[in-house]
């Protein structure tokens, strides 16, 4: 009876944790390229619902994985300038999911790739605790 007693207290007093402790962090995001009114855009789908998003991630060894559909007639490769990091040629109805991550803060434009370098949007690397504009 006393070792019930022990275990009740031990598992009561917060001692007993649901989930490792040493499992890395990440965000999950979700865009599709789109066609609307004859343009590309990108809408976000999950963590930000907006047009051609501004998407936010962590720097350091936070992990940013962002999956890409394409829901457009069109092949579209995403690319995000200044980490060199991009989908595979995305076909109509595939989708590619990548790993993004920054040590330092900063902005960087994302573009879709066959449609050249004009920026669609940017991703913001902040560090935790900074205040986001």
């Amino acid at each position: 009876m006393i070792f019930f007693v022990m275990i009740v207290w031990f598992v009561g007093e917060g001692n007993i944790r649901q989930v490792p402790i040493f499992l890395k962090e990440h965000q999950e995001a979700t865009i599709t390229f789109r066609n609307i009114d004859g343009v590309t855009k990108i809408v976000g789908l999950k963590g930000n619902g907006e047009t051609n998003p501004t998407l936010v991630m962590r720097t350091g060894d936070f992990a940013y994985i962002l999956t890409v559909i394409n829901q457009d007639s069109v092949p579209h490769m995403l690319y995000v300038d200044g980490l060199v990091v991009h989908t595979k040629l995305i076909q109509p109805g595939e989708n590619d999911t990548i790993t993004l991550y920054s040590k330092e803060e900063g902005t960087y434009n994302y573009y879709d790739q066959q449609k050249g370098r004009n920026p669609i949007g940017v991703i913001k690397a902040v560090k935790v605790g900074t205040l986001i504009d």
